[in-house]
C-alpha cells in the first residue's frame, strides 16, 4: 500500500516538472494541450477506480469506508451520497463503467448517461442493456454531458415510451404543484434608498414575464448620452421599472420590433389537444419544459406565428425584407439555431442578434440563407473586417445540404482552419433520425416491438453530422464603395 502511494506521489511530482518546463513559447502550446488531455484521461481513470472501490465497500458491507466517505470534509453530504449511488448504478451498466475506467469518457459524462439509463425497465435483458450502452457511448467523443443526458433520455423514451411519458407527466405535474405552492414575491427596503425584490414563479408565468421585460429593455445605445454602461442586470431593472410605469399608465405594453412580447414553445398538435406529452421552451433547454395545460393557457393570449418546415423539420425561407430582419425570419432563425450558433455558446435566443453572413452594407440579402443567430459577443467576433485578411478572421458559411451554420476559425486559433459545428446541431440530427413511435388515428401511441426497437433502430443508426461540409474558398471582405453606407451593420 505504501509503495503504491509513493509511486503515485512520484508520478505527480514528474507531472509538475513537466508542466513547469512548458515555456510561453507558441511551439509548446500543442504540448501543453496534450498534457491537459492526458490529465483529463487520468482523472477519469481515477474516478472510475474510486467508484469501483466504493461499490466493493458496499458489497462487503464495509461500514468504516462508507462512513468515512459520507463524513469527509472534501465533499458535501449530497455529493458523497451521489457518488455511492452512482457506484451502485454502474454495476448494471458495465460498458459505461469500463469506458470510465479506461479514461475514454469523463465522470461528468457518466453521470449524464446513468441519469437516464437507470430508469430503463428491469425486464431488459443483458444483451439489450449492452445495446443501449453502445448506442450512447458511440457518441461520447462528439457530445458533452448535457447532450449525452438528452440523448440518454430520448433512448429511454424509445425503449419504454409509456413509462417515459408517465414519468414526464408525473414530474411536470409535481413541479407545477411545487412551484405554485412555493410561489412568493417579497419587496423589502434595503434602508439605503432602494427596495429589494425577490420571488419565485412557475415556469410558464416567469417566461411570460421575462419576454415582456425583454420587449421593453432599453438598448445600450440609449445610455451613451448619459455616459453610462450598465450591465445586463441593470438594464433588466430599468426594463422592470418601465414595465411598471407603463402598466400604471394604462396597462398597454409597447411593441417590440413590431410584435407583442412572445414566448416561443414547441409542441405537436396531439400534445396541445390531448395534454399528453412534453412542451419545450425554445432556447431554454436547461428547463424541464411546460405542461400542455400551461401551453394552452399561453396560447389563449399569444400571437400564433406559423412557420413552414421542410421534410427534415428545417425552417424554410419566410420572406424578404430590407436591412433589418423581420419577426418572421427571426422566428425561423430561432427554430433553426436554437440560440447562439457559435460552437460552445449557450446564450438563449432572446439575447441573440440576427447576423448577416454577407454584410448588408456589402450587398448581402436579408434572408434566412444569409443569416445566423449570434449573441452580441460572438456577433462582434465574426463580423467581417475589410481591413483584415480573410485568414485572420472567423468565417461563417451554411451547409448547402442541411442549412446549418459552420464556423471556420482564423489561423492563429487553428492553423488547419477546421470548420466547427455547435454540438446542439449534432444532437438534433441524432434525435431527428430516431423519433419516438407516432400516434394512431384515435390518438393512442403506436407501439414498436421492444426487440425491434433495440435491435434495429437504436444501435446502428445513431449518427450525427460530425464531418464538416466542403468549405467555400474564403473571399476578402468587400471594400466599401462610395455608394455603400458609411456605417457598419451591427444588429
Amino acid at each position: 500500500m505504501n509503495e503504491t502511494v509513493e509511486l503515485l506521489q512520484r508520478a505527480m511530482a514528474a507531472l509538475w516538472d513537466t508542466a513547469a518546463s512548458l515555456s510561453p513559447d507558441p511551439l509548446k502550446f500543442e504540448q501543453r494541450l496534450a498534457l491537459v488531455e492526458h490529465l483529463d484521461e487520468t482523472l477519469a481513470q481515477l474516478a472510475g477506480l474510486r467508484l469501483h472501490i466504493l461499490n466493493d465497500a458496499h458489497q462487503a458491507c464495509d461500514g468504516i469506508t462508507l462512513a468515512g466517505v459520507q463524513h469527509s470534509v472534501r465533499a458535501s453530504s449530497a455529493q458523497a451520497r451521489g457518488s455511492m449511488k452512482l457506484a451502485q448504478h454502474l454495476t448494471r451498466f458495465p460498458l459505461v463503467a469500463a469506458a470510465l475506467q479506461d479514461g475514454t469518457i469523463s465522470l461528468e459524462q457518466v453521470q449524464a448517461i446513468v441519469h437516464a439509463l437507470r430508469k430503463l425497465p428491469p425486464s431488459l435483458s443483458r444483451t439489450e442493456l449492452e445495446k443501449c450502452q453502445e448506442s450512447i457511448l458511440r457518441h461520447a467523443h462528439d457530445l458533452g454531458p448535457d447532450e449525452l443526458r438528452t440523448l440518454s433520455v430520448k433512448l429511454y423514451e424509445m425503449v419504454d415510451p409509456d413509462g417515459a411519458e408517465e414519468d414526464e407527466k408525473t414530474k411536470l405535474e409535481a413541479q407545477d404543484r411545487r412551484a405554485m405552492r412555493n410561489r412568493f414575491l417579497r419587496i423589502t427596503p434595503d434602508h439605503h434608498g432602494g427596495m429589494k425584490i425577490t420571488g419565485l414563479l412557475p415556469i410558464a408565468r416567469a417566461e411570460l414575464l421575462r419576454a415582456q421585460l425583454e420587449a421593453v429593455e432599453p438598448p445600450l445605445s440609449s445610455y451613451r448620452e448619459a455616459d453610462e454602461l450598465p450591465d445586463k442586470e441593470m438594464r433588466r431593472a430599468d426594463a422592470f421599472m418601465l414595465l411598471i410605469q407603463t402598466a400604471a399608465a394604462g396597462g398597454n405594453l409597447p411593441a417590440h420590433g413590431g410584435d407583442r412580447p412572445q414566448v416561443h414553445i414547441t409542441l405537436d398538435y396531439h400534445t396541445l389537444i390531448t395534454g399528453l406529452g412534453k412542451v419545450g421552451v425554445v432556447g431554454a433547454e436547461n428547463l424541464d419544459g411546460l405542461s400542455a395545460g400551461d401551453a394552452r393557457r399561453l396560447a389563449c393570449d399569444a400571437d400564433i406565428i406559423p412557420a413552414v418546415l421542410g421534410s427534415d423539420s428545417r425552417p424554410l425561407d419566410v420572406g424578404r425584407a430590407h436591412r433589418m430582419f423581420p419577426a418572421a425570419i427571426r422566428t425561423a432563425l430561432i427554430l433553426r439555431d436554437g440560440g447562439c450558433a457559435f460552437p460552445g455558446c449557450t446564450v438563449t435566443p432572446r439575447a441573440c442578434e440576427a447576423h448577416h453572413i454577407v454584410p448588408w452594407w456589402a450587398g448581402g440579402l436579408t434572408c434566412l440563407a444569409n443569416a445566423v443567430l449570434l449573441c452580441p459577443h460572438h456577433h462582434r467576433l465574426v463580423e467581417p473586417d475589410p481591413d483584415q485578411s480573410p485568414e485572420s478572421q472567423w468565417h461563417v458559411h451554411l451547409d448547402p445540404d442541411t442549412g446549418l451554420p459552420w464556423f471556420t476559425p482564423p489561423t492563429h486559433i487553428d492553423p488547419g482552419r477546421t470548420p466547427k459545428l455547435h454540438r446542439r446541431f449534432q444532437l438534433r440530427a441524432i434525435l431527428h433520425q430516431h423519433q419516438p413511435p407516432g400516434r394512431n388515428r384515435d390518438g393512442s401511441q403506436r407501439r414498436v416491438p421492444r426487440r425491434h426497437n433495440l435491435g434495429r433502430r437504436l444501435p446502428r443508426g445513431l449518427t450525427a453530422p460530425t464531418k464538416a461540409p466542403p468549405r467555400p474558398t474564403p473571399q476578402p471582405p468587400p471594400q466599401q464603395s462610395e455608394s455603400s453606407p458609411a456605417w457598419r451593420y451591427q444588429a
